[in-house]
């Protein structure tokens, strides 16, 4: 089966390298998507975190010190 393929590849290599440029454009497609997911979701963790975020009472902070002359 692969010496058919080989000799048909011979002939006419165009159809072969026309379904490995399309291969690696939908692989490239897919990585830089799944990239844009991701910083999509990060962006959207990170916002939520920073609107959920407390206010930290005045009563349960540090007393501060007075300076000394």
């Amino acid at each position: 089966m692969s010496t058919l393929l080989w000799s048909l590849a011979k002939e006419n290599p165009w159809p072969g390298l026309a379904l490995a440029s399309l291969n690696l454009v939908v692989a490239l497609s897919l990585v830089g998507l799944s990239l844009l997911l991701g910083v999509t979701i990060s962006l959207l963790a990170w916002l939520h975190a920073l609107i959920d975020r407390e206010a930290a009472p005045i009563g349960r902070r540090a007393p501060r010190r007075r300076a000394t002359p």
